[in-house]
């Protein structure tokens, strides 16, 4: 991979990391805000619920990324694993297509909503927060996700394989049991 594409995805994975700290411990602070106002203060935080569940959504999207880039996103391979590299190749880029094709035109739409959303200009009547600050992290998840599949494309042209998460091929066997 050349350097400017690695420092790049270096950067991605550093901002991922902060991103889902961040949204999480924010999360976290907003239920614990509440329930403290609610159980000690005897009060309620009217935005806290919006909050929490916002922050936990956008960490939890950020983490799909993630997942796409150790191999731990939903996919089925039971018949990959069987299949012989080049069949294998040309299955995991049919598949790195499909998805890229998918986040692609989910990215078009999510920037269309997002465009109506500013160009009515509703706020939220909790918090006072316009609704497309909610939705932002909708079209950037998509673009990241967009990133990380195109990223996988180079491991699984090269050779032996075509597994973009094994780029040295298929595991050795496990040793059989005695």
């Amino acid at each position: 991979m050349p350097e400017p594409a690695a420092m790049l995805l270096r950067l991605i994975d550093r901002l991922e990391t902060f991103g889902m700290a961040f949204f999480f411990s924010a999360a976290l602070i907003a239920g614990v805000a509440q329930v403290v106002a609610r159980y000690v203060f005897n009060a309620g935080v009217v935005w806290s619920e919006q909050a929490f569940v916002k922050f936990t959504v956008w960490a939890c999207l950020i983490g799909a990324a993630r997942a796409v880039r150790d191999g731990l996103h939903v996919r089925v391979d039971l018949f990959l694993d069987r299949l012989p590299p080049p069949a294998r190749r040309a299955a995991e880029l049919a598949n790195l297509a499909i998805n890229l094709a998918f986040c692609g035109t989910m990215l078009w739409a999510a920037l269309g909503y997002l465009d109506f959303l500013i160009a009515v200009g509703t706020t939220n009547v909790e918090s006072g927060v316009p609704e497309w600050v909610a939705y932002l992290v909708t079209p950037l998840f998509l673009a990241l996700m967009c990133v990380r599949y195109a990223a996988l494309l180079p491991a699984t042209l090269a050779p032996p394989g075509g597994n973009p998460w094994q780029p040295d091929g298929p595991p050795p066997p496990a040793p059989a049991a005695r």
